[in-house]
């Protein structure tokens, strides 16, 4: 095969495409300083304080097909290489020369001062958590990267009583770890910019309910906290942060976007033969777009799988420029035009004994949603739509405490019979059945 495929970063996106490519027998190069070595992130927040493995490693290894380099990607400038490479790092050659028909397309400028070309490039460089600084706690870090994860979970190991633990920040990181130490006997403290947790993932319905459920559980929460200046010293053993993340981006041809690398229903960038997947992509067409990343896992891994089966369907599958083979398992635009991803993008987030999970578009802002409870009333589910009229599609689900139906919420999204906000509105309406449909 004469492609050159380079992916940018090893976290699940770019794990994800490289061991997909593999199994297709397409030659492919991950840079990562860390590229095979890397870890799943849900469990550092979920599972800190309860004693059971904390890290789960992406289990990639180098094969024929796959070449590591360990090293960090600075910077890629565009139609400037050779046509033959001038990759040397690691005094390791790419198995596999290029073809006149796949003129390379750009060069990865590495830290070291080597170079590779390529013919495509994925940009798969993930998300790098914001540290604030919290004057009463220098020491205060977030439970983002496992470096950090592994110096809290040190402290957690070698504590000889409950700890006092306090949390800045309340979105899914931040409640996670509040709610996980409770649920294992120690205290937290939940430090939040507004008058409620979550505001800027759930509706209020389900925020409501998460709030409710914490205080009762025992979480402190301490709202409209201005500034990390406000947090009182000697109150707390433990202080860790969770106020976001932001896309790690290098430049291309000396442009870094501002927020995300912005694509098209295929993952395209605007550059010639440069891709972006996971939580480093704003998806800007096709039926999930979104004006932010996705920063979710399941999305991160479809990205990686969408973009492989790209890269490699057909004879000369992939630029950017909408040439693509007639072909495919994924779905085709209009008229069999470019490939489109459109999996149904999904979330969970296990919050001590509670469980949240989203499917599909769903909005914290939604004030004409339907709610659905199960009989006894502490389960439910939250329909999101396209519109407020009768005929209006469903769009989204997020569920509460009822994993079964947060299944059927995935499967009635990515299927041919989308129910109408009237159905749902009905009480016969059995949602379940619907999802076998």
């Amino acid at each position: 095969m004469s492609k050159r495929i380079v992916i940018i970063g090893a976290g699940l996106a770019g794990t994800t495409a490289a061991r997909e490519l593999n199994a297709r027998g397409q030659a492919v190069t991950v840079i990562d300083p860390q590229a095979g070595e890397t870890c799943e992130r849900p469990p550092l927040s979920k599972h800190l304080f309860d004693g059971s493995r904390h890290h789960l490693p992406y289990h990639l290894e180098s094969t024929e097909h796959i070449t590591f380099i360990r090293d960090r990607a600075e910077e890629i400038t565009l139609a400037e290489a050779a046509a033959e490479s001038r990759y040397t790092a690691e005094t390791q050659r790419h198995p596999h020369p290029l073809a006149d028909h796949h003129a390379t397309a750009g060069t990865i400028h590495l830290a070291s001062g080597e170079s590779v070309d390529f013919t495509h490039c994925i940009l798969a460089t993930g998300m790098e958590a914001n540290r604030p600084q919290v004057p009463a706690y220098p020491d205060a870090l977030p439970v983002y990267d496992l470096g950090d994860a592994e110096w809290i979970l040190e402290r957690v190991n070698s504590a000889t009583e409950a700890l006092n633990v306090g949390v800045l920040g309340s979105g899914y990181l931040g409640m996670e770890v509040a709610t996980s130490a409770v649920a294992a006997g120690h205290r937290a403290t939940v430090y939040l910019r507004g008058g409620e947790p979550l505001r800027k993932q759930l509706s209020a319905p389900v925020r409501q309910a998460l709030f409710d459920k914490h205080k009762a559980a025992g979480v402190e929460f301490v709202t409209h906290t201005a500034s990390p200046d406000d947090i009182p010293a000697d109150v707390h053993d433990l202080f860790i942060t969770s106020v976001g993340a932001r896309p790690r981006l290098i430049p291309i041809d000396g442009h870094r976007p501002a927020q995300a690398w912005e694509v098209d229903e295929s993952l395209a960038t605007s550059n010639p033969g440069v891709f972006a997947a996971g939580d480093c992509a704003i998806v800007t067409a096709g039926p999930y777009a979104l004006d932010h990343p996705w920063a979710c896992e399941p999305v991160a891994e479809s990205h990686g799988k969408f973009l492989a089966e790209l890269l490699t369907e057909g004879s000369d599958t992939a630029s950017n420029d909408g040439d693509y083979a007639p072909e495919s398992a994924s779905d085709s635009g209009p008229d069999d035009g470019p490939k489109v991803w459109s999996d149904v993008p999904w979330h969970w987030s296990f919050q001590g004994p509670e469980k949240v999970f989203t499917a599909g578009l769903t909005s914290p802002d939604a004030d004409d949603t339907i709610v659905r409870h199960d009989p006894s009333g502490a389960k439910f589910q939250v329909f999101h739509f396209d519109g407020p009229a009768p005929e209006s599609v469903l769009v989204g689900v997020e569920t509460f405490n009822w994993p079964p139906m947060q299944a059927a919420a995935r499967r009635v999204l990515g299927g041919n019979n989308i129910p109408t906000r009237a159905q749902i509105a009905d009480p016969d309406f059995d949602f379940k059945a619907h999802s076998r449909l």
